[in-house]
């Protein structure tokens, strides 16, 4: 049975979970959770070829995320006998493994189309492509200063429903903002977006343009993928947010957009945020705010932004798989 792929990538907090959710409704998608397999697995073997127990723990580790989360307290043990029996070989490429997990639950769950939606994936693009040649993107936009807002609330997502966080990483959530970080990672992502424009297999959709025409962009997304539009895609729960409570209320919130104008982010935030992406937020139309002084807080949050970035790497580099590589992609 051949599958399709869809890989829904952009910068963090832009949207792809929610895109996700869309998709997962449908009759014929099943969407995967943030297992951040290309950024976490694929780039610490550097696809590498690897012996079967190796790939016996990394199968296994795969099943386990897939069950229970990224943050999962599941024991990877419990897959190994399912693992051991998916596994024949002796010697795997690290992609090999990572595709008998996808055909192996697709199948399980009896879909034709297979969803991915981590952020980061889109600093991986090539060598999706190499892996699935067949594969979509849609590249998730969103204005940035809304980015810094939720970036900036995300370690309260703990406190707003999403129990299964451990504290550890709300403080990790808490430690890695800075305006000036997050908009250098924000500005990474569009650069990549920026030079997907004219790419057939990519779709590039603004978070903002959803949010206010969700059927006829669903519908375009739809002809775009090849696939048939079903109008519950747009009946998903309305969790995720950084800034809000968890609800079950099923619909696309239109709340969500331009956040940033209302509270949560200092005119010393909105003022680095635009300094610092100009040229990106001119090339995707998003309107700057004007400033006759830079706020006094700017030097502020220059003063402390050393700080804020040493610890910030102190707390990743259990997610680092050399610093060379992690600045090569983020900044």
């Amino acid at each position: 049975m051949k599958f399709k792929y869809i890989f829904i990538i952009g910068s963090s907090r832009s949207g792809t979970t929610m895109m996700s959710r869309v998709f997962n409704q449908h009759s014929s998608i099943y969407t995967f959770k943030e297992i951040h397999f290309f950024n976490q697995i694929y780039t610490k073997y550097n696809n590498k070829k690897i012996n079967r127990s190796n790939a016996i723990d990394i199968l296994s580790d795969l099943f386990q995320k897939q069950k229970d989360g990224l943050f999962s307290k599941l024991n990877s043990n419990n897959f190994k006998d399912l693992s051991s029996k998916l596994l024949s070989k002796e010697i795997y490429k690290i992609i090999e493994v990572f595709k008998i997990f996808v055909e192996f639950e697709m199948k399980d769950k009896n879909k034709l189309v297979a969803c991915f939606h981590t952020p980061n994936n889109i600093y991986y693009i090539n060598d999706i492509i190499n892996a699935f040649p067949d594969a979509k993107f849609i590249n998730m936009v969103r204005d940035n200063r809304d980015v810094l807002l939720s970036q900036k609330n995300k370690w309260k997502r703990k406190f707003l429903g999403a129990k299964k966080i451990p504290f550890l990483e709300s403080i990790r959530s808490f430690v890695n903002y800075h305006p000036i970080t997050t908009s250098l990672v924000w500005n990474s992502s569009l650069k990549i977006t920026r030079g997907l424009k004219h790419k057939s297999n990519v779709y590039i959709l603004k978070f903002e343009d959803f949010v206010l025409a969700p059927e006829q962009n669903c519908k375009r997304l739809c002809d775009f993928l090849k696939i048939d539009y079903q109008s519950i895609m747009l009946e998903i729960e309305n969790i995720g947010s950084s800034n809000t409570n968890d609800s079950q209320e099923k619909l696309i919130d239109i709340s969500k957009i331009y956040k940033w104008k209302k509270n949560g982010l200092t005119n010393s935030e909105i003022y680095l945020a635009q300094l610092i992406s100009s040229s990106l937020m001119n090339d995707f139309n998003y309107e700057k705010k004007r400033f006759v002084f830079p706020p006094f807080l700017v030097l502020v949050y220059l003063f402390i932004f050393p700080i804020k970035l040493f610890f910030a790497l102190i707390f990743n580099l259990n997610r680092m798989y050399g610093v060379k590589n992690f600045i090569k992609l983020k900044l």
